[in-house]
């Protein structure tokens, strides 16, 4: 792995995290509400400050950042992770698959396959990040530290991976419509606002201006977003049951499934929190791409200059 992409995507990761994770905690908060007759105003206000220990600001605003301690733990490696094995496979299926046709850099089954690979392996670090995040976002009181004793002691190791699997259901599909849509549009962003001239004739390789990039990923989080969110509720729950819901939660995804279309309102139970969770996704990773795509212009620059 090329140790200047882990430096990117930790410095892209801790930026996306710290700025968003209130909405990703709203977010949340918003997909574990069993109850159908709360919608609006008052159901994002009782999300907000329910939870918090007091209704004073700094309190609610303490219980919005509750969880970023073992999100930034796990997130900076995780990002490293997912950014620099996607960026790693793209070469190397570039290099080894053909320099042309659709295992090229800038071919679709390249950028399906990348983010694929990138899916998987950070899920490993993913996982224990959500598992312990979901249930201190959801709960009231309770450290890190005390959650991952808790976890630890009544569920074992398996406890820290539970939806793993699930995961990999949510976020493969998600990654790889998200990777091929960003480059595609980076791709058509060049094409149709880039001056030939002042461009590379790979399109992919092309040095964008930062509003591209957040323009880019942008639409493709928005679109990602969109086709995963009812099954990001269902692992989100399923994380969390556990701790918090009744012991038929405890069964299985199918379970949850079924209870939501049963008694949650059928399809709009698994439309739950959609709005917050497209609210964070897009400047999550709109922030974590500019700020990885900036570095790696960056140095490129710097070796143009050096030559």
């Amino acid at each position: 792995m090329d140790a200047y992409y882990l430096f990117a995507s930790s410095v892209a990761a801790l930026a996306a995290r710290v700025c968003t994770h209130p909405i990703d905690t709203i977010k949340t908060r918003l997909q574990v509400r069993s109850t159908i007759n709360d919608h609006g105003l008052a159901s994002l206000k009782q999300v907000i400050v329910e939870p918090s220990a007091s209704h004073q600001p700094a309190a609610v605003v303490r219980s919005l950042y509750r969880g970023l301690p073992v999100t930034l733990l796990f997130s900076v490696p995780a990002l490293s992770v997912y950014l620099t094995c996607y960026e790693t496979t793209k070469a190397y299926l570039h290099q080894h698959g053909g320099q042309r046709g659709y295992l090229a850099q800038d071919g679709m089954l390249n950028h399906l396959a990348s983010g694929c690979a990138a899916e998987v392996a950070a899920g490993t670090l993913f996982t224990p990040m959500e598992v312990i995040k979901n249930r201190l976002q959801t709960q009231k009181t309770q450290s890190a530290a005390s959650m991952a004793r808790q976890i630890w002691k009544t569920e074992g190791i398996p406890g820290f991976f539970r939806g793993y699997w699930m995961g990999l259901a949510v976020f493969v599909p998600h990654t790889m419509t998200y990777f091929a849509a960003y480059e595609e549009c980076k791709m058509a962003y060049a094409r149709y606002f880039y001056d030939k001239n002042s461009r590379s004739e790979n399109t992919d390789a092309a040095h964008l201006p930062l509003n591209a990039y957040l323009l880019c990923s942008g639409v493709a989080s928005a679109i990602g977003i969109t086709l995963s969110t009812p099954l990001d509720i269902v692992k989100t729950r399923w994380q969390i049951s556990a701790a918090e819901q009744g012991a038929e939660f405890r069964q299985g995804p199918l379970v949850i499934v079924k209870h939501m279309w049963q008694r949650e309102g059928k399809w709009r139970a698994f439309t739950r929190g959609l709005v917050a969770r497209i609210a964070w996704g897009i400047p999550t990773t709109a922030i974590s791409m500019t700020v990885f795509e900036a570095l790696k212009d960056w140095r490129s620059n710097k070796r143009q200059e050096e030559q």
